[in-house]
């Protein structure tokens, strides 16, 4: 969440609309009081801002595979 005078906002505004773009919120304050919130229109998807995949470390085939099959491997 980021604070900004609307004095800030009236000149940095496209720069605030792609913070909200990106799923901030921007809290408007005036007189040192808060007067609004620009908040983003839909709630971006965490999936979609991941940056890092996660990687399996066996084969889909062996994660799926019933347990009573590789019970006996450890047993």
């Amino acid at each position: 969440m980021t604070v900004v005078s609307a004095t800030q906002l009236k000149t940095h505004l496209f720069e605030y609309l792609e913070q909200v773009q990106n799923g901030d919120t921007i809290v408007i304050k005036r007189h040192k009081q808060e007067v609004a919130r620009l908040i983003p229109s839909h709630s971006p998807d965490w999936r979609d801002r991941m940056r890092l995949q996660p990687k399996l470390n066996v084969s889909v085939d062996e994660l799926i595979m019933p347990l009573s099959e590789i019970w006996e491997d450890y047993v």
